[in-house]
């Protein structure tokens, strides 16, 4: 993985991203040089059995900005029933941590949400977002994927030969990397993701893409923006 490092950029900590099972770490992201964060959790089966009873159901999902003070309210007329009250409640009560956590992290009072049913991937190719930051949640299905900073090429790697070269694909930033270097998120998991907008980080925003979604399979994606 050496010979896929940039040397075009130098951050203070080798390593561009943060993983860990205390939530504590996506307070990293404010990190110079640190672009995702990910706070690893397991999976809550009252929350994801609630969704794939109402896939259907939630229609093109939700959209909107919403105050924390009144989110749970809002968004408990928006979701649809499921088989029991306690699978919704579950649900509701997490999109409401999360939208805490990421309130109380950046200090405003507004969360934009966006909670959708997804049956192909939402964006397939690997890109950066034109906003300070975005945090991430997959209830269903596979998780977003990513490329660590660390591990792309702007050029080709002029000197080392062809053979070191082989392999690399090639993005829509006109990035290369290895195939092998993507990470993924898992079910539940929570990332944050810089963006261009964040500023002093330009030039370093998380490279992300949608995992695919195969056919007969359904994804529910949780998205919120600090407002």
């Amino acid at each position: 993985m050496q010979a896929l490092q940039n040397h075009d950029i130098a951050f203070e900590h080798s390593c561009s991203w943060r993983s860990s099972a205390d939530a504590m770490v996506l307070g990293d992201i404010v990190e110079k040089g640190v672009s995702v964060a990910v706070w690893t959790r397991p999976e809550e089966s009252l929350i994801s059995q609630y969704y794939h009873e109402v896939f259907r159901a939630l229609g093109m999902g939700i959209r909107g900005v919403f105050s924390l003070t009144s989110l749970k309210e809002e968004i408990e007329k928006l979701l649809p029933d499921g088989r029991s009250s306690s699978g919704k409640q579950a649900a509701i009560n997490d999109i409401y941590l999360l939208s805490d956590m990421l309130t109380t992290l950046f200090n405003c009072e507004s969360v934009g949400v966006r909670l959708v049913p997804l049956s192909s991937a939402m964006c397939p190719s690997f890109h950066v977002d034109n906003i300070p930051v975005r945090l991430v949640n997959t209830y269903l299905g596979g998780g977003t994927e990513w490329l660590p900073v660390e591990c792309v090429v702007t050029s080709p790697m002029i000197g080392l030969g062809e053979k070191h070269n082989q392999g690399l694909l090639k993005n829509r930033l006109g990035q290369r990397y290895l195939e092998s270097s993507v990470k993924q998120m898992g079910a539940f998991d929570v990332g944050l993701l810089k963006g261009k907008s964040w500023q002093g980080h330009e030039d370093f925003a998380a490279v992300h893409r949608s995992c695919k979604v195969h056919p007969n399979t359904q994804r529910v994606l949780l998205t919120l923006d600090p407002m």
